[in-house]
């Protein structure tokens, strides 16, 4: 998110700085699954994920990086009435919206994913557009090209404390000194709300853990599928390699930014995967690692200004979606930051809707 926003900044004539504690890439953005899709349930995300999908589509000619955008498609699998029935109101909305999106039937399900089991399928949605891209070529291209446009991105430098003066912000203080500037943007994920103690505000973003687990080749294994989501258990995979990617999040999982696998929970996984894709029984393991989702209440982003500190942005809370939407909320929030009309309006995403602003929830979380 840091590295897009730098990139649209300095594309208008801004010079901003990255301050990364680690590396670019090392954090939430390194280990998430990549995916990049547009069959949301709100406007706002819809159309986010078709500009994402157009920027990638640019990126190379752009950056001068290749964002390894494979147009694998999202296929989500409803197993319930309620689920088709929701399922049918969000395809209503992304096909006026003019998102290439079909719905199936089982046994076209069956055709599409061989293996799978299509037993209690009610219903499907297939966005063949949608797909994967790489988190590090994306990060690293849009930082290149940020520096050529004057931008400058320092790694290894711990922001440690942002500076006011009465209520405005002023600067940042880190582990290699003090950074004056009349604005700041906090891109930091699941750390947001420590940055917002930092300014004296609370920032509702709270760390929950996710796992990915990639396996070896196993027989049956569906070399060329899209990334398969069921919606009732949330349990989604692709193929990755000659391994198949999955995971799966934990109704149990409470908040906090520990990174260690959790090893009781791996076989649930493993079972659900198992039955809805019998053929992954016989499969073993090749690696499994943990990442961060940065939780909102409403599973909605918190893009803006913040009222209470003048020259403080937010672009965090993405509930994990950060990836997919980082190049058009870094190219929208750059525009309103230059006073020039976005082209997505974020006013959705205001950070002050908690306190009496309208919350439009987003339900197709994975």
């Amino acid at each position: 998110m840091g590295c897009s926003l730098a990139y649209h900044l300095a594309a208008q004539g801004r010079k901003p700085l990255v301050l990364e504690r680690g590396r670019l890439g090392g954090g939430s953005t390194g280990r998430c699954a990549g995916g990049v899709r547009q069959q949301f349930s709100t406007a706002i995300n819809v159309r986010l994920g078709q500009r994402a999908i157009e920027l990638l589509g640019e990126f190379e000619s752009v950056t001068g990086t290749d964002p390894q955008y494979r147009p694998i498609g999202y296929l989500l699998l409803a197993t319930s009435q309620r689920q088709a029935d929701n399922l049918a109101r969000d395809v209503s909305l992304q096909r006026r919206l003019q998102v290439p999106v079909e719905v199936l039937g089982a046994d076209d399900v069956g055709r599409l994913v061989p293996g799978l089991a299509t037993h209690d399928v009610r219903a499907a949605s297939l966005c063949p557009t949608d797909g994967l891209a790489g988190p590090n070529e994306v990060t690293t291209g849009y930082a290149a090209a940020a520096v050529r446009l004057g931008a400058q991105v320092e790694e290894g430098v711990e922001v440690v404390g942002i500076d006011l003066q009465g209520e405005t912000v002023v600067g940042v203080r880190t582990d290699h000194g003090v950074v004056s500037s009349p604005e700041v943007v906090v891109c930091t994920g699941p750390q947001s709300r420590r940055l917002g103690e930092m300014a004296a505000i609370t920032i509702p973003v709270d760390p929950l853990k996710r796992h990915v687990l990639l396996t070896e080749p196993f027989p049956g294994r569906p070399s060329h599928s899209p990334m398969t989501i069921d919606l009732a258990t949330g349990l989604y995979f692709h193929p990755e390699g000659d391994g198949l990617l999955m995971g799966m999040g934990d109704p149990s999982q409470t908040f906090g930014d520990d990174l260690s696998v959790d090893w009781d929970f791996l076989p649930k996984v493993i079972e659900e995967g198992s039955r809805r894709l019998p053929p992954l029984q016989g499969a073993s393991l090749r690696t499994v690692w943990a990442g961060l989702y940065e939780m909102t209440p409403d599973r909605q982003p918190l893009v803006g200004s913040v009222g209470a500190r003048p020259g403080l942005w937010l672009a965090c809370g993405f509930s994990g979606h950060g990836f997919m939407m980082a190049p058009p909320v870094g190219e929208s929030l750059a525009a309103v930051m230059c006073g020039t009309a976005p082209r997505i309006d974020m006013s959705p995403f205001a950070p002050l809707r908690f306190s009496g602003g309208t919350l439009v929830p987003e339900s197709v979380f994975i």
